[in-house]
């Protein structure tokens, strides 16, 4: 009798702990289409709550619970060795082979590790929006000014950055050019030779002067931040903005800093952040030594099996019938606001908005894709809208050659840089 009134009670306190993990995150797990956790939390709950309601059920209701777990993490398992089997740097790996390339397989970290055995003072490339996390009241604008950074490989060689006295991706800084260049990865020039980096190919092959402020994992709200600061110090022509598929999902995060959110209203100029920047530089080393050992690169084996990722993924995807990139919501208002602010702090400037696309826009979601571009491109009337996915789909019959080894959600190749550069100097050339 005992045990199974202490049965019941733990059964009770079970269902009650899901029940409050559901509620507080279905808001949550619902705008980011999670549908996957949502359906395994309820399954969990409406069983602990019968198992604690109906005697009968209790034991039943453990068995269910076990089989359940068991069941959920043999499939799982199962979809973690086929992804371990197809993992990008694997399919890099071959690729490289056949043209008789090695492929440095060491984590970032690893990297880091053996250039500063040799003497380098060397770190992680890390980016402001890994400080969005902390909740800070104050975050970091750019990376580590005059560093030296490890970044991405997905050429089969590891690539290293050096940052200028602002902490931005350039051979040095400069007050007075042609073009801005504002974004993300794309706009740094990932991942590619410094060659073969935008700002290079604007100088190199159209004699237009170009400084980056380009940053990896920036978002719409970092990249119109760092407009406002960047205004008070240089001089220049034209603006260049890279809008990628994931700046629709950076934004949504973005939103929660209030330091960022500053930047959208009318009359806010700066937070004169390149001023003081060598305030930043303690507390980024600081953070970035204490952390070291947390960065992630790539496949998480841990995360994979215990968080079932790869189940989750192929839930959520067989539900809403859509890839990742389309399930995500976005505020068209902020959009608006962001390209009516850049206007505002920009009035005698030709701003052109370039929108890049993902690997999957040319097979899985050119819709979607088409369709996104009409979206942010009807925001504003006073700024150039330019759609590098059209082009790309009227002049290349093979798209992968755009990409990194023509790799899913790569960067771009350098022939993919060269010819978004010449797309741009074309348009540029027209007005």
């Amino acid at each position: 009798m005992f045990k199974n009134k202490f049965l019941q009670i733990f059964l009770f306190v079970i269902f009650l702990i899901i029940s409050l993990i559901l509620l507080k995150k279905f808001n949550k797990y619902y705008s980011k289409n999670d549908f996957a956790k949502i359906i395994i939390l309820s399954i969990l709950a409406i069983n602990f709550f019968f198992g604690f309601i109906i005697k009968k059920f209790s034991k039943i209701s453990l068995i269910f619970f076990s089989y359940f777990l068991i069941i959920i993490y043999s499939v799982n398992g199962l979809l973690v060795y086929f992804d371990l089997q197809n993992l990008p740097e694997k399919q890099k790996e071959k690729i490289l082979s056949k043209k008789n390339i090695k492929f440095d397989k060491r984590k970032i970290l690893e990297v880091v590790k053996d250039e500063r055995i040799l003497g380098k003072d060397i770190y992680p490339h890390v980016v402001p929006r890994e400080f969005l996390k902390q909740n800070r009241d104050e975050i970091p604008l750019t990376p580590l000014p005059n560093t030296m950074f490890v970044s991405c490989n997905e050429f089969g060689e590891w690539k290293y950055i050096q940052t200028d006295k602002l902490g931005f991706n350039n051979k040095e800084f400069l007050n007075s050019f042609d073009i801005l260049l504002m974004g993300d990865s794309f706009a740094e020039g990932s991942c590619v030779k410094q060659e073969h980096e935008p700002a290079s190919l604007f100088q190199n092959n159209h004699q237009l002067k170009t400084y980056s402020i380009g940053i990896s994992g920036n978002g719409p709200l970092l990249s119109l931040a760092l407009a406002h600061e960047i205004k008070l110090i240089t001089e220049f022509d034209y603006i260049v903005w890279f809008i990628f598929d994931n700046d629709f999902y950076d934004l949504g995060i973005e939103m929660n800093s209030n330091y960022l959110k500053k930047y959208l209203n009318k009359d806010f100029v700066s937070h004169n952040y390149f001023s003081q920047i060598e305030n930043n530089i303690d507390f980024q080393k600081k953070y970035i030594e204490d952390n070291l050992n947390s960065f992630k690169s790539g496949f998480s084996l841990k995360e994979s099996i215990l968080e079932l990722k790869p189940l989750i993924y192929r839930i959520n995807k067989l539900i809403s019938q859509k890839e990742p990139e389309d399930s995500i919501g976005y505020d068209k208002g902020i959009f608006k606001k962001i390209f009516n602010k850049i206007v505002y702090l920009y009035p005698d400037k030709k701003i052109f908005v370039v929108y890049l696309p993902e690997t999957t826009c040319f097979e899985k979601r050119p819709i979607e894709c088409s369709q996104r571009f009409n979206e942010i491109s009807s925001l504003s009337d006073k700024i150039i809208y330019l759609n590098f996915f059209e082009y790309l789909k009227n002049n290349f019959q093979n798209y992968k050659e755009i990409y990194a080894l023509g790799q899913d959600r790569a960067h771009f190749s350098p022939t993919g840089y060269n010819q978004l550069v010449n797309f741009i100097y074309n348009k540029i050339q027209s007005f």
